[in-house]
């Protein structure tokens, strides 16, 4: 074979594409589901809405609920009335004019105790305030992966 002749052997190339072979399936295996990138925008999701429960709370002087079972939340009032907003459960967002009722994407669970929110939008449980710590804490999982919203006692803040 002339000594000029340049180019790679079987074998180079066969190394190369075993090798390029192995990261591919490892980077395949350590890929996010689809439903773990989501889920820090459905704790976004989550926390901006428990904001917006106690604008709502203080805006209406009206205690709300924020209502959580696996797969949604909703936003009712502690109690019924015949009268605007509490007339329908969920209660009607201003905003959007449609329920106050959120499913989560597919895939996502949501754990964490139904809270109440006071006529000065603070977290309250039984009638109480809720200074116990550590804070309320919102669970959302997915494919064994899980992201927390965390609403503090006393002032409720929610954050993700």
């Amino acid at each position: 074979m002339n000594k000029d002749s340049r180019g790679f052997t079987l074998i180079e190339l066969v190394i190369v594409i075993v090798l390029a072979s192995i990261l591919a399936a490892y980077a395949v295996v350590k890929w996010p589901s689809d439903s773990e990138l989501k889920l820090p925008a459905q704790a976004s999701l989550l926390a901006s809405h428990i904001r917006h429960t106690q604008a709502l709370a203080m805006h209406w002087g009206q205690p709300l609920r924020l209502t959580i079972s696996s797969g949604a939340y909703s936003v009712s009032c502690v109690t019924a009335s015949a009268n605007p907003p509490c007339n329908s459960t969920p209660v009607i967002d201003p905003v959007t004019n449609q329920s106050f009722s959120v499913a989560l994407e597919t895939g996502i669970s949501l754990a964490g105790a139904n809270t109440d929110f006071d006529t000065l939008g603070r977290p309250v449980s039984a009638g109480s305030l809720l200074t116990a710590t550590p804070a309320r804490t919102f669970t959302l999982s997915a494919d064994g992966g899980s992201h927390a919203v965390v609403l503090e006692p006393l002032t409720g803040f929610a954050s993700f």
